[in-house]
């Protein structure tokens, strides 16, 4: 296991592109952390980084107190998975596992046994003797990720490991992964555009966007206490709603033709942050009758999710969305009215700062 800081990492390419910008993150022995962010976020570079396959433009990366800015790749202790498996082809399975103890000339039946056991784990013992090109996209990446774990490294580090998977194997495998991390007990640090995928595999998620650590957190956290307006319509399915140019007054927030009282916590923070847009996530709307009390609404589009379904609405603070069962879905066209839970309301002041959050 290892536990790695990085202290004010700055990566800037010689064109001038700043990929990674005053980057301060730690990863807790054991653990495994995943980074979330859109293309272009500076998640792979920092992954790169920490294998030493980017240089570093300044700043410390420490490995159990160690910096190893500077240190090859080859004697970092680390194993890696890319979404292109990166198996050698004229190799059969066996081998490509074998590989990392070939390297090291590990003896030979201490070969066998490891790659038979990791094998066994990965469910591709009856594949050990063909060559990847007979094998299917879910298969080789087991055999990509048994290649990593074999030697027990320090440290793994998986970038979008399960990307061009089908979604039934994304899930399949996501269990393996985590499986496999508890089981060898090393430190993962794992980059994924899905945000199921990353509360599906990590303890903690890191998000980022243009190369700037957001917030780090669990999910929940990402969910219930977002940092920023960033944080919150880039994380949750479905989307927030966000409603701009907020009024408050009295204690309370106007929506639209609708007023809600806010609770005390929320009021003390608006006092000393006024807010100018707030987010209602879809959970925390109930939807009633057009009689009932609540943010008009017209049902404009109503989007099946299993049990559940999106409420797509118009309503005149803007667009919104709602659950709702499936046994209990209005009409498209239908009006309705939404009352968005209080205690749910996320409050954001003119620098898109939750009023009530702390800072990264």
């Amino acid at each position: 296991m290892a536990q790695v800081q990085l202290q004010d990492v700055h990566k800037i390419y010689p064109d001038g592109t700043k990929a990674v910008r005053a980057l301060n993150l730690e990863i807790q022995s054991g653990e495994f952390l995943c980074v979330l962010g859109p293309s272009g976020c500076g998640k792979s570079t920092t992954l790169r980084m920490i294998a030493g396959l980017e240089e570093v433009s300044s700043g410390i990366i420490e490995v159990d107190g160690q910096d190893i800015v500077g240190t090859p790749a080859r004697e970092r202790d680390i194993a890696m998975v890319f979404e292109n498996y990166a198996l050698y082809p004229h190799l059969n399975v066996f081998d490509n596992i074998a590989m990392p103890l070939v390297a090291r000339r590990t003896a030979k039946p201490e070969i066998r046994e490891r790659v038979e056991r990791i094998a066994g784990t990965m469910g591709i013992c009856e594949h050990l003797t063909k060559r990847p090109s007979k094998l299917s996209g879910g298969q080789r990446q087991r055999v990509s990720l048994a290649r990593a774990m074999i030697r027990s490294p320090k440290m793994f580090l998986m970038d979008e490991p399960l990307g061009h998977l089908e979604e039934y194997l994304r899930i399949e495998l996501r269990r393996e992964i985590r499986a496999l991390h508890e089981a060898t007990g090393g430190t993962t640090f794992y980059i994924t555009h899905d945000q199921e995928e990353a509360a599906a595999v990590s303890d903690r998620i890191a998000v980022m966007t243009d190369g700037v650590l957001q917030q780090v957190g669990t999910m929940a956290d990402l969910i219930d206490r977002p940092v920023n307006r960033f944080v919150a319509e880039f994380v949750g399915e479905p989307p927030i709603s966000m409603f701009n140019d907020v009024a408050v007054a009295n204690g309370q927030i106007r929506l639209g033709d609708y007023s809600v009282a806010l609770p005390p916590a929320l009021n003390r923070a608006v006092d000393a942050s006024p807010p100018v847009s707030v987010g209602v996530r879809p959970g925390k709307f109930s939807i009633d009758d057009a009689e009932a009390e609540g943010l008009s609404a017209i049902a404009q589009s109503v989007q099946l999710m299993g049990e559940w379904a999106a409420i797509l609405c118009d309503t005149p603070a803007g667009p919104a969305t709602a659950l709702a069962a499936k046994s209990e879905l209005p009409s498209e066209g239908a009006r309705v009215k939404l009352n968005p839970d209080p205690e749910g309301l996320l409050l954001f002041n003119k620098n898109g700062r939750n009023i009530v959050s702390a800072e990264v």
